[in-house]
């Protein structure tokens, strides 16, 4: 039933598309480099990214009849943008612009100058500036917030919202036979007690390509407790070599539906819903991208199916699931597999070196070997990639031989490979993954504390710099009461507590990892304070003995959620302070989180920055900086970050000035400055930190953030036969200027 629904779906869009006669909005290309409804950081895609292969200039047209209704020019964001009412009641909006037609730019410029202000956003009345359908009305260009020159383009209806160009007649431009790519698939523990395959955490499984739009879970996933999934997916099309996201996807369990999404119409008040449709808690942990497959609480989005259903919960037993993923040509891609509701074998055993150099392990409580999963890692790194460990003998690679029902034994590790990933197919039942040390103890033991906040559940983790194969507790007080729990090894290097309640988490005081040693206990304590937030509440908090005050304003996030903050080590820190992390790390903000920073008696806060730490990169990353008084600086914040403060009393550089200085310019050869600029750090105060005087007069200027290059209204206009002076001025976002003065002859 739903199925025949969403085809009817189909029919009307298609006849839908029938009625619209739009040409092409650019002679730049017809290449596509981004789809409508792609995740961009916190908000989506809501238009096409046309290609004009680095070239400024191409023509843009209006794509049918009607009158320009808005102008905007801004530095960042859409840049040179140009609104335009077509005659269905339809909106086209064109970005990044290098400039306007003639007629266009020249009211553009008319009202820079009566609003004295190089940036407007000014609406126009209707038929003051009418449009047919094919006239030029402006160029493309690489003006706004962008990696490189393109044209961006956009249809929104009557009202505002967003609709997705490919489902009008410009879809039919495209030819695409190429279907959806599919690469992994996650499952994702829901409930308190879920686990995934003996984890409470996420896990994520490659696919298998069956046919040439068939993919397959390689093996049946076991699942306990409620859970979701999701797909990591792209799409191609014909001839072009981009990675696109999606136009449809639809969950079946068990053959009965789940889940649907359409990216086809949304409006710009949900554009806080991405990283509630698309799992944030991947995506900031391992910078990749998931389609979640399951409606999540808080959501309110255009683009899901009202009959989908939030988690999954089912019976003991085997059951299964399909995924069909469409492009907007309807072009198909299904994805199959299973999943057991069933727990997993907890392994006990014994390890024994062997005179020959191998390891046995012994097993308790399981009853036969039927088969094993094993790699080997290196001890002292945590990026290492694993060797396979072959089930026969091997002149130079591990091997693992069973040795009876409940015993194998390990050769060739040759102490280098002496970390064993091992899961075990037994007669009992599959096993968990356990981690095992084929070496001897580990007595120096250290590693950092991590936060795991998601809105799901909390963890405290411990990621160790070499393995120890060890089984610590974590150790805390709470209401006068010592606690000593078992920890889980969620992989080779990180060690993690039972899934915790925030309350329960806010209540916990002296936080350690206990380890035994010998005879003796090793703690490794964690320094980490908590505040508590509620979506309807206004709260703040001091942290680290007054220095730093974090506020949460109403509906920061969309449920109640623990922020905390826990310091941070990096290696050749350049930070002023030591670093800080402010969390939850994995919870989506819904509105930025402020804090401040008091210096106290260090120094003036002038030239301070605040920044975040780029672990990716490893580079620090300005935050914008406001400065209350000499001794308080503040921003805010996204996501959950590392903080820090970095001096900068470097000024920006002015790299290139035309005019040169003292030369000679035919008046009818020159019209622009032609001024490039750049920072090494805090950036350019685009904002209000460029100034241009030109013979004692004071010129509109804007910024080419791509270019780094000074924009400038009708330089003309100031311009004298005979000698013309010029004072430049450039502030960055610390307190930082450069100057130049100059001096040039129109004749």
């Amino acid at each position: 039933m739903i199925r025949n629904i969403i085809y009817i779906i189909y029919i009307i869009n298609l006849l839908l598309a029938n009625q619209f006669d739009y040409i092409w909005p650019t002679n730049g290309s017809k290449t596509v480099t981004a789809f409508f409804g792609e995740a961009r950081p916190h908000r989506y895609h809501v238009g096409l990214d046309i290609r004009t292969y680095g070239v400024n200039g191409k023509d843009v047209y209006s794509i049918s009849d009607g009158y320009i209704y808005r102008i905007k020019i801004s530095t960042d964001s859409y840049g040179n943008a140009l609104y335009i009412k077509h005659d269905d009641g339809n909106i086209s909006l064109y970005a990044h612009l290098s400039e306007f037609n003639p007629t266009i730019q020249n009211i553009v410029e008319n009202l820079q100058i009566q609003q004295n202000s190089y940036l407007i956003d000014h609406l126009i009345d209707p038929g003051l500036i009418n449009v047919s359908r094919g006239d030029v009305i402006g160029y493309t260009g690489d003006t706004g917030g962008l990696s490189g020159p393109h044209l961006h383009f956009e249809i929104r209806d009557q009202i505002n919202r967003p609709i997705n160009p490919l489902m009008t007649n410009l879809g039919r431009t495209l030819i695409d036979n190429m279907k959806p790519e599919p690469s992994s698939i996650a499952f994702i523990p829901k409930s308190d007690n879920a686990k995934v395959d003996g984890f409470p955490f996420i896990k994520e499984y490659s696919l298998k390509k069956v046919t040439s739009n068939q993919y397959q879970l390689r093996d049946t996933v076991n699942v306990k407790g409620e859970f979701g999934i999701a797909l990591s997916v792209f799409d191609q099309v014909d001839s072009q070599p981009f990675k696109y996201g999606i136009y449809s996807i639809e969950l079946f369990i068990d053959s009965l539906y789940h889940y649907g999404i359409e990216y086809d119409k949304t409006s710009f008040d949900q554009s806080n819903q991405i990283y509630l449709e698309r799992n944030y808690d991947i995506l900031s942990s391992k910078n990749r991208e998931y389609y979640q497959l399951f409606k999540d609480k808080f959501q309110n989005n255009t683009f899901i199916n009202k009959n989908s259903k939030g988690s999954i919960k089912k019976e003991l037993g085997v059951h299964d699931f399909k995924i069909i993923v469409k492009d907007i040509n309807q072009n198909e891609t299904e994805v199959i597999g299973n999943f057991m509701i069933n727990d997993l074998i907890k392994l006990k055993y014994d390890v024994f070196e062997l005179v020959n150099g191998g390891w046995k392990i012994e097993f308790e409580s399981i009853d036969k070997i039927i088969d094993f999963e094993g790699s080997m890692y290196k001890q002292k790194t945590d990026k290492s990639s694993p060797i396979p460990c072959y089930n026969k003998e091997h002149d130079t690679q591990p091997y693992i031989e069973v040795l009876n029902d409940t015993s194998i034994v390990v050769y060739n590790t040759n102490k280098i490979f002496n970390v064993l990933e091992l899961q075990l197919e037994t007669e009992n039942g599959k096993s968990e993954i356990e981690y095992i040390l084929l070496d001897n103890p580990v007595l120096d033991i250290n590693g950092k504390f991590e936060i795991d906040h998601n809105y799901d559940n909390l963890f405290i983790n411990f990621k160790e710099f070499k393995f120890s194969g060890m089984e610590p507790l974590l150790s805390y007080r709470k209401d006068g009461k010592l606690y000593n729990n078992k920890m889980i090894r969620r992989d080779k290097n990180t060690l993690s507590s039972e899934s915790l309640n925030i309350l329960d988490f806010l209540d916990m005081e002296d936080i350690s990892i206990k380890y035994k040693i010998q005879n003796h206990s090793l703690f490794k304590r964690a320094y980490v304070e908590k505040m508590l937030t509620y979506p309807s509440q206004f709260s703040q908090k001091s942290f680290k003995d007054g220095q730093v005050l974090i506020t949460h304003d109403k509906e920061t996030f969309f449920d109640t959620t623990l922020v905390y903050l826990l310091d941070y080590k990096i290696n050749d820190n350049q930070s002023i302070v030591s670093p800080f992390y402010i969390g939850p790390n994995s919870v989506p903000f819904n509105n930025p989180l402020r804090f401040s920073f008091n210096v106290f008696n260090n120094q003036e806060t002038k030239h301070l920055v605040l920044s975040s730490y780029d672990i990716n990169k490893s580079k620090w990353v300005p935050l914008t900086t406001k400065r209350k008084d000499s001794k308080i600086i503040s921003s805010e914040i996204k996501q959950g970050s590392i903080i820090g403060i970095l001096p900068d009393k470097k000024p920006p550089k002015i790299d290139n000035i035309i005019p040169r200085n003292n030369a000679t310019y035919d008046l009818s050869s020159f019209d622009d400055f032609e001024i490039v600029i750049s920072d090494d750090f805090s950036g350019v105060n685009h904002d209000s930190g460029i100034t241009l005087k030109l013979n004692g007069k004071t010129l509109l200027t804007g910024f080419n953030l791509y270019q780094e290059k000074v924009l400038i209204t009708r330089v003309k206009d100031y311009l004298e036969i005979g000698q013309n002076n010029y004072h430049f001025t450039v502030w960055d976002n610390a307190n930082n200027k450069s100057e130049i003065k100059g001096k040039f002859f129109i004749k």
